[in-house]
């Protein structure tokens, strides 16, 4: 059901929340296509730009969100440093224009360690021990040098208190990677790490979170 089309049917999200709360409004973005998600790769830290259908996922996001927000709504877009966010931060800041880019080096991806630029066949093939190791506790065994889930929500933690207490009230975009997107949606909704696998972020994808100290509510995945 189109959004608009629920909005005029009961409350504002807000309403149903603390309104004597201020409420921020969280628009999480993933970035767009790149090479390495056409071959379903493990590339975590490896800073791969934005593909030609990347680049258009982006605009087409940047057009969404203009209908999403109000002229001047938001406050700025934060994003993490790798180019396939910088890039469709970028868009998405000239469609808007918004200006006010800010790099967060918690939002960076999950790294995957020595396996990145591979797929999970090539990791098993060529490191069966670790990727045995790692398989029966991914939240807690991180792959050889890289992260566990467990380091990646400690992280993403500290950038989920830091939007509460520095944009009470306020409209943010957020730019980032979908294992980032993923545990905000799950430490919005106090939700166990073990629930990861159970969400999925597509290229380009718009997640929006209402969020008090005390609530949150999610509207969703959008394409």
């Amino acid at each position: 059901m189109d959004r608009e089309i629920r909005l005029t049917k009961g409350k504002d999200p807000a309403d149903v929340l603390d309104y004597k709360e201020p409420i921020t409004k969280i628009y999480l973005v993933r970035h767009g296509e790149t090479k390495a998600n056409v071959h379903n790769l493990l590339f975590g830290h490896l800073d791969w730009d934005l593909n030609k259908t990347g680049r258009q996922q982006a605009e087409k996001t940047a057009k969404k969100l203009q209908l999403l927000t109000k002229k001047g709504d938001i406050k700025c877009i934060i994003t993490s440093p790798l180019r396939r966010a910088k890039s469709t931060s970028k868009i998405i800041g000239k469609k808007l224009k918004i200006k006010k880019i800010i790099i967060n080096k918690d939002l960076i991806e999950k790294s995957e360690g020595v396996w990145e630029g591979m797929n999970y066949w090539q990791a098993r093939k060529q490191d069966p021990i670790n990727y045995k190791r790692w398989i029966k506790n991914p939240f807690y065994i991180r792959p050889p040098k890289g992260e566990s889930i467990e380091e990646l929500r400690i992280r993403v933690n500290r950038f989920y208190k830091n939007i509460l207490k520095k944009y009470p009230g306020q409209s943010i975009i957020v730019v980032s990677h979908s294992g980032p997107i993923k545990m905000l949606v799950l430490i919005a909704l106090k939700m166990h790490i073990t629930k990861f696998w159970y969400l999925k972020a597509e290229c380009a994808s718009i997640t929006e979170l209402h969020l008090s100290k005390k609530h949150a509510m999610l509207w969703g995945l959008n394409k």
